[in-house]
């Protein structure tokens, strides 16, 4: 994940304290798939240096202005980031800010807040950093009440634009500026690199009892690629309940478990790549194998729930009146009922959705699963008849062969 430009935006730092900006800058690090943020409150606050009790009061500001938010779960989410995935990092770089080392350097921090906002505004919003990215601007539009910095005056405005100058390669004319790129002095300091991927992977890996202190950082990164590659695909909520069903899956089965551990269980200099053989690549071939069977097993189990909340609500249906009257438990069981057969039903209709996307991508998955996917009730309908028509053409098209 990569922390949006908007971010940056100098508008929205204007009541911002050094604490509370790190933070917004740690969250965009760390954040993962659909802005998850895989620390708990008590791991944020350890990296912050800081309490408990001051990591909940600035998460609870970062909610009323709408850049974080929790799911009914309780689980974080940051929203100010960009998915990028990571074969096109390289050509979609005006798309998101990198964040800078020289953003939490004590020198940057020292100086007055307009300064930082400034810099902040044009490295992190504008992207000048981007070669031949420059941007010119009024210095009247710097000051005033509809100002981008909270200064009154023209002398403040240019006295801010000198002290930035040192930050950025800039020209001030009479009555515009111009912002050229930033002084390579603080572009050498490097940039912090996103987290999320690899901590949300050991997140779940440690949630379905994976031993991590000795898992190989390349394998978790190779883990990390397979989910990364459905999240683009699928969006969060399906990809993630195919990678929980895929470790579950995996601990379940001994032997599953026992092929993987020995892939996955390595000192990173034991791995196996040349030209013959990939030991990386084979994990995450595998762990892709998984995750299609997980996605059967996800379907099924939905299938088994449904076929039961309808009983359940049959059920409670037929005993509806009691003595003639209304009976309140039983109306409550079908109410409930309902809105978990909702539940289960938009779930169906989310993997019937990603199925058809790709039936024609890996069509032979598909028809080696029919015999799954064929049992599994509405509103998985379409995708039945789509394979039934993949079979009958391969079966004519074997037919002519034999012929």
């Amino acid at each position: 994940m990569k922390h949006h430009p908007d971010l940056f935006d100098a508008r929205t730092l204007q009541n911002d304290t050094r604490l509370l900006f790190k933070l917004k800058l740690l969250l965009g690090t760390v954040c993962a798939y659909g802005g998850e943020i895989p620390l708990s409150k008590s791991e944020l606050a350890k990296r912050m240096k800081t309490s408990g009790y001051r990591i909940n009061v600035l998460l609870q500001k970062l909610v009323c202005e709408g850049i974080v938010h929790s799911d009914d779960n309780g689980k974080l989410f940051f929203n100010k980031f960009i998915f990028i995935q990571e074969k096109e990092s390289t050509n979609k770089e005006d798309l998101y800010s990198k964040n800078f080392n020289f953003f939490n350097s004590d020198e940057f921090l020292s100086e007055e807040r307009n300064v930082q906002r400034l810099v902040l505004h044009y490295v992190g919003k504008e992207l000048v950093y981007i070669p031949g990215n420059f941007r010119w601007g009024y210095i009247s539009d710097l000051y005033g009440p509809l100002g981008l910095l909270n200064i009154r005056t023209r002398k403040e405005a240019l006295r801010i634009l000198e002290k930035a100058s040192k930050y950025l390669k800039m020209k001030i004319y009479k009555d515009n500026f111009q912002v050229l790129s930033v002084h390579q002095e603080w572009l050498d300091m490097g940039e912090v690199y996103s987290e999320g991927a690899e901590l949300w992977v050991l997140k779940q890996l440690k949630k379905h009892r994976f031993c991590c202190d000795f898992l190989s950082r390349k394998a978790v990164w190779q883990i990390a690629k397979v989910m990364e590659d459905y999240y683009a695909k699928f969006g969060y909520e399906y990809a993630t309940e195919i990678f929980d069903t895929a470790l579950f899956n995996i601990q379940k089965d001994k032997m599953r478990s026992h092929h993987f551990f020995k892939m996955i269980y390595k000192e990173e200099n034991e791995f196996t790549i040349n030209e013959e053989k990939n030991e990386l690549d084979e994990i995450s071939a595998y762990f892709r194998a998984v995750m299609e069977s997980a996605e059967i097993n996800y379907a099924v189990q939905l299938s088994i729930d449904l076929e039961g909340i309808n009983n359940k609500k049959k059920a409670a249906e037929s005993n509806l009146f009691e003595d003639g009257k209304l009976s309140q438990k039983n109306n409550e069981i079908v109410e409930e009922a309902s809105k978990q057969r909702e539940s289960i039903i938009s779930r169906l209709n989310h993997i019937h959705y990603c199925w058809l996307s790709r039936v024609h991508q890996d069509p032979e998955w598909f028809i080696q699963n029919y015999y799954r996917i064929k049992s599994l009730p509405a509103p998985i309908l379409e995708i039945k008849q789509e394979i039934e028509r993949l079979i009958a053409a391969k079966n004519k098209k074997d037919r002519r062969y034999a012929i």
